[in-house]
Order: structure tokens, then C-alpha cells, then sequence
């Protein structure tokens, strides 16, 4: 590329001519780091254009152009002569060297002659240049002589390198015969000087100005390795069994999170807690901390924000239940339509059966129609979780005025207040608190671990062709997960000592409360702390489902277009194969040859009366007098008939061994058609959202096992629903010049 690049630079300006030469350098130093590290890059012998000593001729070929860009632009500038012989004469060095690695007999038959006949070209015209400036520091020196000998040469060399590169690459060498006409002719009248044989000439001196560049880490700090991830199947399998390996620990784990913190929050609510100690505390009508769980919920969107949410999952559930009963329809006709023909052709129609091909197509609809049916039972239960608090949700939404109105008044504290009960349990649930917030980021930390298992996975199979990829996953995920896990299990065991304590102060504390209407105020209290935890958990309910229905609407689209390819592909098949049965049947009846081309198809006879009888003979009669004796043509026609008995019969029709299956341009593959289902090594992740239930009908693991969805530039989904292709790079221009 970096040739390519250069070889397209302009030659009339002077930044470009210096692009040029740096791109060349970079090329050359690219070539030469290959030569060098190939052999040991590859385990089996490379193909010709990566043998070293092919990429050595390359590199010389680089460095070559480099050193002309640089006199092409030196010879611009107006240097001085000697400078310029050094620079042109170094060039021809680098072109000769490069043309005698070119034409070693184990690289030989790899370049082009049109690529030799340019190198063997540049070379006598940087040398031809090389002699014309030598010839002009000879003038300088009253040489006229040695003068008019550098440009007989310099005349000679280009005169050899014009059927190959132009004259006008090389701008200098247009006044060399005009040069050397007017030194001839002044040596005559004057000097009359020897000119002595170019062997007897001193050698020109050179100047490598130019070098291969190292390769010092990336070519470009924009970098991207392409074939970073590209490893062999089996890995490919491996890492995709690893990665539903740690997912289900993860899901697991955090579940149990989950679950856990669902029932703190139900006990705590259960004990009107912290909204209980607020009232002793500060003698408040509407407590701070139910204050400030409705300016939270307010903050959300209040209970209009979880309707309109609500609202939005069935038309999300019939967009994919539309996409999933059209990719239904498509197998069901595609099957009814080989049946009918089926039934119609009997043995003659030989293709394969749809139900042989179509099983694991609906297989997959089947799947994903289980998958639906359950995300519509948790739609359900979202809803009726949402009506059984729907009161306090709507309480909590309301201005804090009518809040206030809807709590009973305080009554008769008696001593509470400076009870050592209440610091104690305040304690408490302030810990409660800090527990939840130490799971939320237990639970970030779980989502956030990444590993790369390629080189675990490679290092495993060194020396062997099986990997056990169970026991390297396990140890590995037990390696990665194993502390995390630890915190988990210590994190439920505190929950427990802390909500036993609080359990055990709460009697006290509730028995130190005096005063009629506490118990009122309490069950309020209960009910709007209870509607506070459920209205954060619906509305990652519906987050996670909405998410859930918006990614899997691509993956169903993708298995239409599979389906709908199939179908396409069934159909180019059925029109083959009628095709060719209407010939054989054509063929048949006019006991022509069958690989002739047939007539078009002759009209149905009559099913009854004289003409279903004689429907080959013309102008027959339906009644009355006998027919007429069949003409000349016809009785030939029998004859001919009765002779193709004694052939041997057509071999029944054989389908196509290709058939063109349109997936972006008609590729091919064998004969018969096959569905190729795709390996998915992970298994389908638990519908939205994960039950059953634990209590009161509510989820354990609330949407925790939805399907996981990755970015897609990191891990694929873990549920593909086929394999969306992969772009076929085509080959690559060929550069056959690439020099400027």
C-alpha cells in the first residue's frame, strides 16, 4: 500500500517527491523486516511472494525509488553537480543491485518482464544523468576531453532507456546531445583534445542518502490488527462455550444479588423502616425519608412514566410476533408447495423433502416462539405487579401537600424518642443502606470482568490435537470469579445478623410506642415505602424488557432473510426440475432425443368421448361415420415410436450438482440443498424476566436473565439466530508498475 501510495505522487512537486521518498523508505523497511522474520512467522514452507528472496528483491526495488525521488527532487532545487552525480549514481547502484536479485533463478518467473525492463531502465537513466552532471563539473575544469566522453555516455545510456521510461522523467538529460554536439564541435576548432574510452574513466562517486526505516511497533497510531481475534475453530468454539460459562455464573451470582436485596427491602418495608424511627425522631407529619423517596420518584417520571412504559410493550411484543409468524408462513408454503408437486409427480420428483430440510429452521422459529410466549407471561406480570401498587406509586407522584393529607396524624410518642432503642436501630439501618450500595457495585464489578481465553485455550492444545475446554474454562472462571463470589456469600451472611437484630430491636422499639393511631400510621407508611422499592424495580423491568424486544427484532430479521433465502433458492430448484421433467415427458411422447431440444407442450387431451380415445390424430370425430385412415406423417410417427421402445430408458432426472442461492451476487454450493445450522455453543438465555416467583407473585431474579447483549464490537450475542455472512474480500488490484 505504502508503494502503491507512493508510486501515485506527482514528480512535479517538490512535497510530494518528498512524501514519496519517506513511503518508499517505509515500504522498504516493511519488505526487509518480513525477509528477515518470515521463516519463523509461518510453520510450513511460504508461497513465492513471501520467500525471502523475493521480498529482498522487493525491498531492494523500494529503496531503489527512494533514492531516485530523492535526485528527482535534488536536481529541482539546483544543487550543485557533484552533488548530484553522487546522489544519480548511488540511485543506478540501487536499480542494478535490485534487477540482479530480480533475475536469481529461484525468483524468476515472479516478476513481470515489464517489471525488469523498468528497473534495467531507471538504472542507465540515473546513470546517464549521473555521467551528464560529471560532464558539466568537467567543463568547469577545462576537461573537454574527459567532457565529451561522460556525454557520449550520457547520450548512450539514455538512448537505451527511452523504450522503456520516458525522456521526460528525467528532465536533465534532454540537453545532453545538444551538449555534447556544441563540446564536439568546440573541441574541434579549439581544443582538439583526445577523448579518451569510457572504461579508462575514473568511477563516479555515490551517496546513499536514503534507507530502509525500521519498524518500530505499529505502522500507525491508528492501528487495528484485523485478524486479532482470527483463531482456529476449536478455539473459536471454546471461547464461545467460555463466554456462556461465565455468563451463567454471572447471571447466577448476580441473581442472588438480586434476591437478596429484594428481600431486605420487603422486610424493612414490612417493619415501616427508617419511616418509623423519622417520626420519633422528628415529630414530622410526612417523615424525610418518605420526602425524599417521592422526590425520587418524581425525579423518574412518577406513575405516568411506568404507564406510558407499559403501554409501549405490546405493540413492541406484535412486531416481532408479526416478523416471527411471516418467517412461519414462508417455511409452511415453501412445504405445502413441495407436497402439492410431490403428490402430483409421485417418483419422478426426486428432490429432497422439505421436512428434511426445514427441521432445524423451525426448530429455531419454535424457539424463539417459547422465548415470546414467556416474555409475554412476564409483560403480564409487570402489569399486576404494577396494580397491586398502583396507590402508593400514584401517592408518591402526587405534590408533597397531598401526601401529607394522606398520612394519619402522629399521635403520642411517649419516650421513644430518647429510647437508646432507637440509636441502636437507626445504626442498623443506616448498615442495611450501606449494604445495597456495596451489591450495587459487587454487581458492576461482575459485568465488568474480561478476559481473552485465546492463549489459555492455545497454550492447552500445544502438543496436542484435543482441548478440554470444561476444565480450562472452570479453573479459569474460578480464578476470575471466585473472589467476587466470596463477597456474595459474606454480603448475605451480614444481611442476615443485621436483619436479625433489627427484627429483635423493632419489637422493643414498637412496644416503647404509645398512643392510638400508630397502627394506621404505620400500615401508610408500610404501603409507600413498599410502592417506593417496587416502582424503581418495574422501571428496570421494563428497561430490560424494552431492551429485550428491541434486540431481539435484528436477530429475527436476520432468521427471515435466511428463511427467505431458502425459499428463493428451493424455488430456482422447483423451476429446474420442472423444467426438465417437461422435456423428458415432451421428449417422451414425441420419441425425439431427450437431450434435444424439446417442442413447446402440446394442450391436454379430453378426459372423455372419441377425441379422449384419438386425441393424436387429426380431425377426428366425436360420432357418427369411422374416422379416416391417419395420414402418411402420422404412421410414420408410430413407427418411430415403436422403434424408441427398444432403447434404453432415460435415467430418471437427476437435480442439478449446482444451484444459485442469492445471498449478495449468486454464489453456488453441492447439490442437494442443505441447511446448514449454525453451531451455538452457548444456550438460549432465560426468557425475560427470570422466575419463578418467590413470594406474593413477585419475580426472585427480576429480569436478571435476560438475554445478554453485548456491544457489537467486543463479544457476540450469546444467542445468534444464524450466521449473518461474512464480506468475501476480493482479490486485490494488481500494481504492475509501481514505480513513479
Amino acid at each position: 500500500m505504502m508503494s502503491a501510495v507512493a508510486a501515485n505522487q506527482s514528480v512535479a512537486s517538490d512535497e510530494e517527491l518528498k512524501a514519496a521518498a519517506t513511503l518508499f523508505q517505509k515500504a522498504a523497511g516493511v519488505f526487509n523486516y518480513l525477509k528477515d522474520n518470515i521463516l519463523g512467522m509461518v510453520s510450513q514452507e511460504p508461497t513465492p511472494d513471501l520467500m525471502p528472496d523475493t521480498l529482498a528483491a522487493l525491498s531492494a526495488i523500494m529503496l531503489a525509488q527512494a533514492q531516485e525521488c530523492v535526485y528527482l527532487k535534488a536536481s529541482k532545487s539546483n544543487m550543485s553537480a557533484n552533488a548530484l552525480v553522487k546522489v544519480a549514481n548511488q540511485g543506478s547502484q540501487f536499480y542494478k543491485d535490485a534487477l540482479s536479485m530480480m533475475t536469481r533463478d529461484i525468483v524468476k518467473g515472479i516478476f513481470d518482464k515489464d517489471w525488469t525492463n523498468t528497473v534495467s531502465a531507471k538504472g542507465k537513466g540515473l546513470e546517464a544523468a549521473a555521467n551528464f552532471h560529471a560532464s558539466k563539473m568537467c567543463e568547469s575544469e577545462a576537461k573537454i576531453g574527459e567532457q565529451i566522453c561522460r556525454l557520449m555516455e550520457a547520450v548512450r545510456l539514455a538512448d537505451q532507456m527511452k523504450p522503456h521510461v520516458s525522456e521526460d522523467h528525467f528532465p536533465t538529460l534532454r540537453g545532453a546531445a545538444t551538449a555534447l554536439q556544441t563540446a564536439q564541435k568546440d573541441n574541434d576548432f579549439i581544443y582538439h583534445e583526445r577523448v579518451p574510452d569510457p572504461k579508462s574513466l575514473p568511477q563516479l562517486e555515490k551517496a546513499a542518502v536514503v534507507k530502509p526505516t525500521p519498524i518500530e511497533g505499529h505502522l500507525s497510531p491508528r492501528f487495528k490488527d484485523l485478524f486479532e481475534s482470527l483463531v482456529p475453530v476449536s478455539i473459536q468454539n471454546a471461547l464461545s462455550a467460555f463466554e456462556g460459562r461465565k455468563t451463567e455464573v454471572v447471571n447466577t451470582e448476580t441473581g442472588r444479588l438480586r434476591e437478596y436485596t429484594q428481600l431486605l427491602n420487603a422486610q424493612l418495608a414490612s417493619l415501616n423502616l427508617p419511616a418509623a424511627l423519622d417520626d420519633v425522631l422528628h415529630h414530622e407529619k410526612c417523615p424525610e425519608s418518605i420526602r425524599q423517596k417521592s422526590s425520587k420518584v418524581k425525579q423518574c417520571g412518577g406513575a405516568q412514566s411506568i404507564l406510558s412504559k407499559i403501554a409501549e410493550l405490546p405493540s413492541l411484543y406484535r412486531r416481532n410476533e408479526e416478523l416471527l409468524n411471516e418467517t412461519q408462513r414462508l417455511i409452511q408454503e415453501e412445504k405445502q408447495s413441495d407436497d402439492n408437486l410431490r403428490q402430483q409427480f409421485k417418483e419422478k420428483w426426486t428432490r429432497l423433502a422439505s421436512d428434511r430440510l426445514t427441521g432445524p429452521l423451525s426448530q429455531e422459529v419454535g424457539k424463539y416462539r417459547s422465548i415470546l410466549e414467556n416474555a409475554l407471561k412476564a409483560d403480564n406480570l409487570v402489569k399486576t405487579k404494577y396494580e397491586q401498587q398502583k396507590w402508593g406509586i400514584e401517592l408518591l407522584s402526587k405534590p408533597e401537600n397531598e401526601l401529607k393529607e394522606a398520612i394519619p396524624g402522629l399521635g403520642n410518642m411517649g419516650g421513644a424518642q430518647n429510647s437508646s432503642t432507637v440509636n441502636e436501630l437507626r445504626e442498623l439501618v443506616n448498615k442495611t443502606t450501606e449494604i445495597k450500595a456495596e451489591r450495587e457495585k459487587l454487581e458492576k464489578s461482575f459485568k465488568d470482568v474480561r478476559f481473552d481465553m485465546s492463549g489459555e485455550f492455545l497454550q492447552s492444545m500445544s502438543g496436542s490435537d484435543v482441548l478440554n475446554e470444561e476444565d480450562v474454562s472452570k479453573t479459569k472462571i474460578h480464578q476470575l470469579l471466585g473472589p467476587l463470589k466470596e463477597q456474595v456469600n459474606k454480603s448475605i451472611a451480614e444481611q442476615e445478623a443485621v436483619m436479625e437484630k433489627v427484627q429483635s430491636l423493632n419489637k422493643k422499639f414498637t412496644d416503647e410506642k404509645t398512643g392510638s393511631g400508630t397502627a394506621d400510621r404505620d400500615n401508610i407508611l408500610k404501603s409507600l415505602a413498599s410502592a417506593y422499592d417496587t416502582y424503581f424495580e418495574l422501571e428496570g423491568n421494563l428497561k430490560e424488557g424494552t431492551k429485550f424486544y428491541n434486540d431481539l427484532t435484528p436477530m429475527l430479521l436476520r432468521l427471515q432473510q435466511k428463511v427467505t433465502d431458502f425459499c428463493f433458492a428451493r424455488k430456482t430448484e422447483k423451476d429446474d426440475l420442472m423444467k426438465q421433467l417437461q422435456q423428458n415427458i415432451v421428449a417422451g411422447a414425441t420419441g425425439g432425443n431427450s437431450s434435444a431440444k424439446a417442442p413447446p407442450p402440446r394442450p391436454p387431451p379430453p378426459t372423455s368421448g372419441a377425441l379422449a380415445q384419438n386425441h393424436d390424430l387429426p380431425n377426428v370425430p366425436s360420432h357418427g361415420t369411422a374416422p379416416p385412415p391417419p395420414p402418411q406423417h402420422y404412421q410414420q410417427q408410430q413407427q418411430q415410436q415403436q422403434q424408441h421402445q427398444s432403447y434404453p430408458q432415460q435415467a430418471p432426472y437427476q437435480p442439478n450438482s449446482y444451484m444459485p442461492y442469492p445471498t449478495g451476487g449468486y454464489g453456488y454450493f453441492p447439490q442437494p440443498y442443505t441447511y446448514m445450522q449454525p453451531q451455538v455453543n452457548n444456550p438460549p438465555p432465560a426468557p425475560y424476566p427470570g422466575y419463578p416467583p418467590m413470594q406474593q407473585g413477585y419475580p426472585t431474579q427480576p429480569y436478571s436473565q435476560y438475554p445478554q447483549q453485548q456491544p457489537p464490537n467486543q463479544n457476540p450475542p450469546p444467542y445468534p439466530v444464524g450466521n449473518p455472512g461474512h464480506p468475501t474480500a476480493g482479490n486485490p488490484p494488481q500494481n504492475t508498475n509501481p514505480f513513479i
